[in-house]
């Protein structure tokens, strides 16, 4: 590993000494190219950040230290990447510039399409936006932690570069009807700058893997309710797994006390795996699934529908993906007829379906479904935020596909009636939802989606005052807080 050492930005020591940080990385990296290369300020001790990523990351990380960075991004992106656990490994593009790691092989695919910054916060952040969703794995580290923030003028160039024209506009406003601040000279600076955009060959993030036969201890966990022949469909694709699981568990559903299960087949037949089956007359998929993960022993576990269809090899690609990724939660591609997935590589997830994906027990054993969302919607991408503020990440893997038939019968949720169901004046958003954001999002980010939401509704509503809009808006938003805090009492 090749480390610079910099102070105000110019590195101290070697052949680069006296060159700006971001020009000796990249001349480094082009005599270099199969090194990973470490980046430090010259009065930061280190080790704790070299402990935390290991002595062979891989190529495809992209790793820095703690780092708050501007709070006013939150206001247009709307990701469970700005507001950032500073306890544990977070996934996310935001950066600091104590210490960070990058492969020169990752450098180099930069420096041919973006120019050496005289700025190395702008540049780490640049970098990580960019080439996130192209398959880096970025990350935060909770060691050496700083509150770096750009400028106002660099703030508004930054998201000029990495976000659509339009959200420079509602930065703007946001920051004068939150803020009382009005930074039209940075705000109009920024539109002189063209977007930014990278390309990174998949094949450079590529670590070699020795080839081995690939094995994969894993149960499966599918809530039903009213889908016995979906359900018998899938249990028959598992029968044909290269890979088989070491346990089903079903979790049936029929809220009638005097039901009885239709799911006969589970005993009647026989299977090449253990089936476990719990009948309820409980319906909700937050306390199925619950249950049925307290009920698995197995190192892996596979979160499933019953509607799902897949190939034979399904398991065995997944037994690759998870050695190749090293990660404890990966998510299928969850396809429905005539959708075409033409993504390639592995990509941090900002999602997490429940449906088609699989985590490791460790996972399991501190993340749970939260019950204030049952019987409506969101806990699957609650439970992904779970996953990311325990220290773990979400990989998609785009070409390990399943099929998701959207049985048009049956499902597991059934209708509820909510407390504010006979309320004359809707909330709004569905209080589930508020629920959510206050929990995961930042305060940003909850004012950010509150103007969107009230744009949306506008332009599909009968008003043609706007002021008449925004007092029956706000009304419902207050209705849907005060529901969203009922919920809290219903775990």
């Amino acid at each position: 590993m090749i480390i610079l050492k910099h102070k105000n930005e110019l590195v101290t020591e070697g052949s680069f000494k006296e060159m700006h940080i971001v020009e000796a990385l990249y001349n480094c990296a082009r005599q270099n190219p199969k090194e990973p290369i470490l980046v430090v300020k010259s009065d930061v001790n280190a080790a704790a950040f070299i402990k935390k990523i290991g002595i062979n990351p891989k190529k495809r990380a992209f790793i820095s230290n703690y780092n708050s960075f501007n709070t006013g991004i939150g206001y247009i992106e709307d990701s469970p990447y700005i507001k950032i656990s500073n306890k544990v490994k977070y996934p996310t593009w935001i950066k600091g510039t104590n210490a960070f790691y990058i492969h020169a092989s990752v450098v180099n695919e930069v420096s041919a399409q973006i120019s050496a910054s005289r700025n190395l916060l702008y540049w780490v952040n640049s970098v990580g936006k960019l080439t996130q969703p192209k398959g880096v794995f970025c990350y935060q580290l909770p060691v050496l932690q700083q509150d770096e923030q750009l400028s106002n003028i660099d703030l508004y160039r930054f998201v000029r570069q990495h976000y659509k024209r339009r959200w420079t506009f509602f930065l703007l406003f946001c920051h004068l009807i939150y803020e009382k601040k009005f930074p039209f000279f940075a705000f109009a600076k920024a539109q002189f700058f063209k977007k930014r955009s990278v390309h990174i060959e998949q094949a450079i993030l590529s670590d070699s893997i020795l080839q081995k036969e690939e094995k994969l201890d894993y149960d499966v966990i599918i809530p039903t309710l009213g889908r016995p022949d979906y359900l018998y469909d899938v249990l028959r694709d598992f029968c044909k797994q290269t890979v088989l699981p070491s346990s089903v568990i079903v979790v049936e559903q029929n809220a009638e006390s005097s039901a009885t299960s239709q799911l006969p087949y589970l005993k009647e037949e026989s299977w090449p795996f253990k089936i476990i089956h719990k009948f309820i007359h409980q319906t909700g998929a937050c306390n199925a699934r619950n249950i049925a993960l307290s009920l698995t022993k197995a190192d892996w576990v596979l979160l499933f529908d019953d509607d799902n269809r897949f190939p034979s090899n399904l398991m065995h690609k997944v037994a690759v993906a998870l050695r190749v990724i090293a990660s404890k939660a990966l998510n299928l591609a969850y396809v429905q007829k005539d959708d075409i997935e033409s993504q390639k590589g592995y990509f941090q997830w900002a999602y997490f379906g429940s449906g088609s994906s699989i985590v490791h027990r460790d996972i399991i054993n501190q993340c749970k479904f939260d019950l204030a969302l049952e019987h409506g919607y969101g806990e699957d991408i609650d439970y992904g935020m779970q996953i990311r503020n325990a220290g773990y990440d979400i990989i998609y893997a785009p070409e390990i596909q399943v099929s998701h038939l959207k049985a048009p019968i049956g499902g597991f949720r059934s209708k509820f009636k909510f407390p504010w169901h006979d309320e004359p004046m809707q909330p709004k958003p569905s209080p589930q939802v508020m629920y959510f954001r206050i929990k995961c999002y930042s305060n940003q980010q909850l004012l950010g989606y509150k103007i969107v939401l009230a744009l949306k509704l506008f332009l599909h509503s009968k008003f043609i005052n706007p002021w008449r809009f925004y007092r029956q808006f706000r009304r419902q938003w207050e209705s849907s807080e005060y529901y969203a805090k009922q919920l809290t009492g219903s775990k």
